[in-house]
């Protein structure tokens, strides 16, 4: 079935070719360079024969050529949002190209030293927004070539729609109108590139330094020849280009670092280079970028963390719900990025070109984490009074102290090439790509002791936020819990992963042009890509019991504040692990722990190969005012995995681990059509039908099964997941305002099928008589927003307000899906957000630029739980941001940056909001330095 659509698929390609209207003789074309009023070159420049439907855009370069114009006088447009238009008359020759070159007057261009770095970006991404076919939101560096934010997700939580998932205070993982990260897609330049993460397809965009980045774009509706495994969107990192600039350029950033929480510090440092040479017999045709950028920081994170059950109350005989435990977290970081990029462009005239373009990233981590645990069900709950649980008797060994240290190293090498070919009737352009991503963390210690002493009392008091707890002996205070000395080692952790991934990627598109009636244009276009991946895990985890009789006083260091109770004294993971590996004969495994040391060492194991080949077929029509584009993409997948089983007998021992492999392969249609009217002044209307899929993550399709033989229950894998697919539509109304503003209203549906969930049943084929676990595809859901965009230079209402820029964004969302395990019952998407907003307000002038941003994100469910009791929710997170510069020249700028002014926490709750699931504080950060470019 999947060969004969396929088949009819590539028959209707070649059958369009005898249906499409005959290209037109007599016709001509002009080409040309269009550069602001200081020589910088324009990118998204539209250019227009307003008698005809012909138009095209400036590429990277500010270059165009506009082909198949009638042998006569025309009158060309030039517009630029942020620019007075301009109107050229042109005399056409049947069978020539005409060079006309343009310059751009705007407002934003100054002679004397005066700042406008907001005001350039917002006028470069609205361009690129306004000329892109597919609904594509974009982040632009400012004049400088920067970004205000230190990473790619940082920076793109600004947009409409968009949030982002925090690690260690940090922006992570990017989600897209609600939907989780592992349903978008990211590339580099149009080349897709791996992901480090062991099971996941979501890439860590902290990874990515913003000084590798000249922009950032967000297609939120794809065309069909666009990838389709964007349910969520797809997001492109776009490095710097020499043709970005008119000269020689180059470009430095130097600042400190400061974190309030720890009194810590660190640096970052950019420096980049761009410039155009001559060559092979042509003048400013190669262009060479090259840049490195280094940030290295200590900083610090408070953490507790509590979870809820169903315990037995003893007072009344009764389950009440209560807490069980509690964890108070400390956290010591050192993390660093190295980021280095190098483009190469080669562009002999208007109608050919070639790129190479190499991008490497590093990111490290150094963490170190102390762990004071309270095992309140190891006690007995005597009373629930008041929103107090009165434990007693909780037992010493479930009073316990831990001390972690791991390093974690994550890598990102991507290169690509590949070039363009406008010919007369034709344009050809084709790419190559390979990346290699890898995550190493070679040597996680974990030291965990318990309390060698008697058992304790502890009243918790919950339900109203942080739980506040006192722990005691009869009534008095056990100050001996806060003393290193009087805790026993019970064991040693030890764990390595290791995750590697290659990506090899190949496209070729083609393109032909065709006139016909009154000047209207319809375009073919189609292509191929192909996408084969590779993929390793390997994880080893092993737990020593076998160990010397040792406290943990020769580890103390001093202590350190703490807001959620006291932690008592400081643990050097520094000293525990020299101590460990100079006695490292001393430490080893029990014979009964084999089993299931070899069970964490083998289970989480796969490797795992995809290969993606895809074709398109779409058609753009453009009438009058009206562009209307359709098509269709074909997408097939042939998948290969290898897992381990894992084998336990009716005794709990290891029977045996053998080695499973399994394939799979599925093909998905994927139509679209899109469609844009610009009748009206400055008024763009699109609308949007659009199809698009997710491949369930690697860790599902993993092949591997552990199984218990004697409880009768088996874990395992589902290496033939279907892929989850969406049907969109999308509907915008843009409304374009002077000094590059914007007006704009969005409407979205998303109805999304085959969602991987957990799944349990004792009626699994391959393992009867077993209660089984695995992910299957099993749920529908749907997504249904708004979005509203507004930005403008309140200049244009009143000559006092010059300067001062303001700009809102927010995105409202309903989602829904079901689950088996709670029939009768709707949730929200996991990650989705019922609303996502952005604010700013800037003010430019003269020689100063400050900009005061508000993000703020909605509470969304992260986990499910049997019933609401036990559903995770994160709570909203609202955070305010201020940058301000002050230029002294072109060469020298002063900056400062504070960031979380407002101190807001990560904040997760389990069931009601009052039942703190997680608090994490990282405090306020501050950067100060110099940046320019010569």
């Amino acid at each position: 079935m999947k060969s004969i659509r396929f088949s009819l698929f590539l028959f209707c390609l070649v059958l369009s070719f005898v249906f499409v209207p005959q290209a037109l003789a007599q016709t001509g074309s002009i080409q040309g360079e269009v550069t602001d009023a200081r020589g910088g070159r324009l990118e998204g420049v539209r250019i227009s024969v307003s008698e005809l439907d012909r138009f095209t855009v400036t590429d990277q370069a500010g270059r165009y050529l506009l082909r198949g114009l009638p042998a006569r006088v025309i009158e060309v447009r030039f517009e630029y949002l942020g620019s007075e238009t301009r109107m050229e008359t042109v005399t056409i020759e049947a069978d020539e190209t005409i060079d006309l070159d343009v310059s751009m007057s705007t407002a934003l261009s100054l002679d004397r030293i005066e700042v406008r770095s907001q005001a350039q970006a917002s006028s470069r991404a609205l361009n690129q927004y306004r000329s892109a076919d597919a609904v594509t939101n974009v982040v632009s560096s400012d004049d400088i070539g920067s970004f205000v934010d230190q990473n790619v997700a940082e920076a793109l939580q600004r947009l409409p729609g968009i949030s982002i998932t925090r690690d260690q205070g940090e922006g992570r993982f990017v989600t897209i109108r609600g939907l989780n990260s592992n349903l978008n897609n990211v590339s580099l330049n149009g080349m897709r590139i791996g992901t480090p993460e062991p099971g996941n397809r979501e890439l860590p965009l902290d990874l990515i330094p913003t000084g590798s980045v000249e922009r950032l774009e967000v297609v939120k509706v794809p065309t069909p020849d666009m990838p389709g495994d964007a349910i969520g969107g797809a997001v492109n990192v776009v490095s710097p280009s020499a043709f970005d600039s008119e000269a020689q350029v180059i470009r430095y950033r130097i600042e400190g670092l400061y974190a309030d929480l720890g009194s810590e510090s660190g640096i970052r440092g950019e420096l980049a280079y761009s410039n155009v040479f001559d060559g092979f017999g042509g003048q400013d045709n190669i262009g060479l970028s090259f840049g490195i950028n280094y940030l290295e920081r200590d900083f610090q994170s408070d953490n507790i963390e509590t979870e809820y059950d169903l315990i037995d109350e003893e007072s009344t005989g009764s389950e009440v719900f209560a807490p069980i435990e509690t964890q108070q977290r400390k956290y010591f970081i050192t993390r660093d990025r190295l980021g280095a990029h190098l483009n190469l462009d080669f562009r002999p005239n208007y109608r050919d070109q070639y790129f190479f373009n190499a991008l490497y990233s590093q990111f490290n981590d150094a963490e170190t984490r102390q762990r004071s645990i309270s095992v309140w069900e190891d006690g007995d709950l005597d009373a629930l009074n008041g929103g107090v649980a009165e434990f007693r008797g909780v037992e010493a060994d479930g009073i316990r102290r831990r001390v972690r240290y791991r390093s974690k190293e994550q890598e990102t090498f991507a290169l690509a090439l590949g070039g363009e070919h406008r010919l007369e009737n034709w344009t050809i352009d084709y790419r190559a790509g390979y990346s290699e991503a890898s995550e190493d963390a070679p040597d996680e210690i974990e030291g965990r002791f318990e309390l060698d002493g008697d058992d304790v009392d502890a009243d918790v008091r919950f339900g109203s936020g942080v739980p506040v707890f006192d722990i005691n002996r009869g009534g008095v205070a056990a100050d001996d819990i806060f003393v290193n000395g009087n805790f026993a080692l019970d064991r040693v952790v030890l764990s390595q992963a290791f995750t590697d991934e290659e990506d090899a990627n190949f496209s070729l598109n083609l393109e032909r042009a065709f006139l016909f009636g009154a000047g209207h244009q319809f375009t073919l276009k189609f292509g191929a890509d192909a996408r084969y991946k590779d993929k390793d895990v390997d994880e080893n985890e092993v737990e020593l019991r076998v160990v010397p009789d040792l406290d943990l006083g020769p580890f103390t260091r001093p202590g350190f504040s703490f807001p959620f109770g006291s932690m008592g004294e400081g643990i050097s993971s520094r000293l525990f692990r020299e101590y460990f590996f100079a006695n490292r004969e001393a430490f080893g495994e029990r014979p009964g722990d084999l089993g299931e040391n070899l069970l964490l060492s083998t289970a989480p194991d796969f490797s795992a190969s995809e290969d993606v080949t895809a074709a398109y077929l779409m058609g753009t029509l453009d009438i009058d005012d009206w562009r209307i584009i359709a098509g269709a993409r074909f997408e097939d997948t042939e998948f290969k995995a290898r897992g381990n089983a894992i084998d336990f007998d009716e005794d709990g021992e290891l029977a045996g681990v053998q080695t499973v492999r399994a394939s799979n392969d599925y093909s998905e249609f994927l139509p679209g059509i899109l469609a844009r009217y610009e009748g009206f002044d400055d008024i763009v209307l699109r609308a949007a039908w659009t199809n698009t899929l997710a491949r369930p993550s690697f860790s599902a399709l993993s092949p591997g099964v552990v199984i218990f033989r004697e409880d009768l229950e088996a874990e395992a894998g589902n290496p033939f997941l279907d892929p989850i697919t969406s049907s969109n539509i999308d509907l915008m109304f843009d409304w374009y305002l002077p000094r590059a503003g914007i007006f704009s209203i969005g409407l979205f549906a998303k109805d999304i099928d085959d969602f991987v969930v957990d799944f349990v049943t004792d009626n699994d084929p391959s393992l009867p008589g077993f209660e089984v676990e695995r992910p299957i595809n099993g749920t529908s859901g749907e997504t249904r927003g708004i979005e509203f965009n507004f930005q403008h230079d309140l200049g244009v209402w009143n000559e006092s307000l010059d300067g001062l820029l303001f700009g809102v964004n927010l995105t409202a969302m309903d989602t829904e899906f079901t689950v088996a395990e709670r029939p009768g019952e709707t949730f929200s998407l996991p990650q989705a957000s019922e609303s996502i907003a952005n604010l700013y307000l800037g003010f430019e002038r003269g020689p100063l630029s400050t900009r005061l941003s508000w993000s703020h994100r909605g509470k969304y469910l992260e986990e499910i739980g049997d019933d609401a009791r036990f559903d995770v929710y994160v709570d909203d997170h609202a955070q305010l941001d201020l940058t301000a510069s002050w230029r002294f020249t072109d060469q020298i700028e002063a900056m400062l940056e504070v960031i979380n002014i407002t101190d807001e926490a990560l904040r997760l709750y389990q069931g009601d909001s009052g039942n703190v699931f997680q608090l994490e504080e990282y405090g306020v950060s501050v950067s100060a330095g110099l940046r320019g470019r010569f």
